[in-house]
This record gives C-alpha cells, sequence and structure tokens, in this order.
C-alpha cells in the first residue's frame, strides 16, 4: 500500500522533471554529485505531534501539549524552514469511530505515551503539506520515516498495510501523474539523479508493512542506526560524547545503506518536551561535533545522515547546512 503509494510518487513527474538540472540541494550548492549517504537531513521528533495544534485521547479529552506535542509548527512551517526529515507514528481510525468530527477513517498520526495515547490529524493531511511544498521547491530532498503503530497487534497493522499505499495515492496521484516521486536508488546513485528525475522523496517503512505484496518496492525498511534517547541523569543534547558512542556501538555501522540518526533531545530532567526542545535548540551548533566523531569513528568514513529534534528552529537548518558544506569539502577530497 504504502509502497504503492511509492510507485505512484514515482510515476507522479518524471518525465515532467528529466529536463531539470541540479545545481543544489537541500540550499546547498554543489553538493549535487554527492550521495545521499554522504549528506545531513534535519528533522522534528514525531513530527506531527502538535504540528496541527491540540492533541487528544481517546476519550475526547485534551492531551496536554507538554507531555504529547513535540512540535509546534505545522508541517509547511517546519518546511520552510529546513526540516528535510519527517517522522510519524500512525493508529487507525475506522470510520465508526470518528469520535470527534475531524478526526478522519484510516492512518492518523499518533503519539504513543507511556501511559496513553494521543491523536493528531491524518496522514494524509501531513502527506498534502509536504507535496505541496516539494512540487513548488524542486531542489529539495525529503525522508520520510513510518516508524511505531497503535496498537501494536495484527488487526492494527493489517488495516494500515490496506490503507497507506491508498493514502498516498491519494495525495500524489495514480503511477503516471506529474509531481515529487519517491526513490528507490538512494545509496546507487548520486542526489543529483534524485533531483533531476524529480524522485525527490525516500520513505521508510515499520518493518511489520515492508515487505508485504501490498507495499511498493521502492520503500525502505525501517532500519537506522540510532542513537538511544532515553539516557538517565543528563540531557543528550548536552553529552555529544555519548550521542556518537551511541551511534558507533552498533554492530554493522559501516553500512552505507542504513542510515545513522542522532536524537539530540532531552534525556530527563525538564518538565516537559518544549522546554528540553529550547535547551537543545541553544546548543544545536554542537551537532557538528557528533558528525566529526562519526566520521572519525567508521573505518569507511561514513556521516551522521539524520539529527532529530523537539521544538525545531530554523538555526536547526543553518547548522546541517554548515556540516553539508563540510561534507562537500569531506568527500571530494575523499571520495567512495
Amino acid at each position: 500500500m504504502l509502497g504503492f503509494l511509492v510507485m505512484s510518487l514515482a510515476a507522479v513527474g518524471y518525465g515532467a522533471a528529466a529536463s531539470y538540472n541540479c545545481t543544489k540541494v537541500n540550499g546547498v550548492e554543489g553538493v549535487c554529485d554527492l550521495m545521499l549517504n554522504q549528506l545531513t537531513l534535519a528533522g522534528g521528533r514525531c513530527s506531527g505531534c502538535g504540528a496541527f495544534g491540540a492533541m487528544y485521547f481517546w476519550s475526547g479529552i485534551k492531551a496536554p501539549a507538554c507531555n504529547y506535542n513535540t512540535q509546534d509548527k505545522s508541517i509547511t512551517e517546519q518546511l520552510k524552514i529546513g526540516m528535510r526529515y519527517f517522522d510519524f507514528d500512525l493508529g487507525y481510525i475506522h470510520k465508526s469511530e470518528e469520535s470527534l468530527p475531524y478526526w478522519e477513517e484510516g492512518p492518523v498520526i499518533v503519539s504513543i505515551g507511556g501511559g496513553a495515547v494521543a491523536y493528531s490529524r491524518s496522514l494524509k493531511k501531513a502527506l498534502t503539506e509536504i507535496r505541496d511544498f516539494m512540487n513548488a521547491n524542486k531542489d529539495e530532498i525529503v525522508i520520510m520515516r513510518i516508524n511505531k503503530y497503535y496498537q501494536e497487534k495484527k488487526e492494527t497493522r493489517d488495516l494500515l498495510l490496506k490503507s497507506i499505499k491508498p493514502t498516498f495515492d491519494s495525495v500524489f496521484g495514480p503511477e503516471g501523474s506529474e509531481g515529487v516521486q519517491l526513490n528507490f536508488y538512494t545509496t546507487l546513485k548520486p542526489v543529483r539523479y534524485m533531483i533531476e528525475s524529480n524522485e525527490r522523496l525516500v520513505l521508510y517503512l515499520n518493518k511489520d508493512f515492508w515487505g508485504s505484496t501490498l507495499s511498493d518496492f521502492r520503500a525502505h525498511p525501517d532500519n537506522f542506526f540510532e542513537s538511544e534517547d532515553n539516557y538517565y541523569g543528563y540531557n543528550t543534547c548536552q553529552n555529544q560524547e555519548a550521542i556518537a558512542k551511541s551511534i558507533l556501538q552498533h554492530e554493522g555501522v559501516n553500512k552505507r545503506n542504513i542510515p545513522t540518526l542522532a536524537n539530540w533531545v532531552l534525556g530527563r530532567g525538564l518538565p516537559c518536551y518544549s522546554n528540553g526542545g529550547k535547551l537543545c535548540m541553544s546548543e544545536i551548533q554542537h551537532v557538528e561535533e557528533i558528525w566529526d566523531k562519526v566520521v572519525a569513528g567508521t573505518h569507511l568514513r561514513r556521516p551522521l545522515n539524520v539529527v532529530v529534534a523537539d521544538y525545531v528552529e530554523a538555526r536547526f537548518a543553518e547548522v546541517i547546512a554548515k556540516i553539508n558544506k563540510k561534507a562537500l569539502e569531506y568527500y571530494t577530497k575523499r571520495p567512495w
């Protein structure tokens, strides 16, 4: 389903974009001949949680933003300030269960807490904002990740498996339509190919969805070399050494086809996600130190590929752009 979506996306505009010439990617000039896994993308953790305003428990009671909202900007606003990675956890709503007027049947973005789950808006709404932005900005590449789902049981899995593809198709159109598409060849061809073919979306799916006959072959399995995001006793965004070590300890970390991801978030100590987000944004320049440590700590000299944070700000993207300029210089001298 989701996979099919990928196919639809791909169809969405290959011919129309074939004559487009790559000069920059995600705002950085000159990186067109690098591979995607030589670049770094910025994004929000649980990107849709707070992006549509208040979230609600199934009972209809408003969920406290302090404990459930990880963002305070819409999907479009996140894109405009430079976020190029989107992380969505999903639930499923049956038509007969649309207990609040703005809940739609099908996949819905959720925040899966320790004691309860809060519901945001439909996946379709988020995809529509991503589509519109990317069709208007042809030099941009975005990674999407559908990670967790609730309830984690066969019934929910099967419902999502059957509905993700139609959801993507309803946004990006059937195969052969014009517009941005999904890309499978992220580790085989440079980003120039992604830009010029208009295959600028990369989709990672929970392994319970990936590989099904209902999934498109262009979707990737959700497999990241990811730092832990639950350290006790200190803030992860104030301990770059710990984040880098957490990434480098993964067995097989030199496998370039699997992205590296740093959780630039609060471990423990502050009452709300917003407090942690502001603290981590104030320290965002230190992300570059993690990039240095990951490159130095892998014998294939692979970089940090994704950084996620709460309550993202424009300065986050500015730091990532600086890192990508550094990557251009580094990999021009040391090509893979």
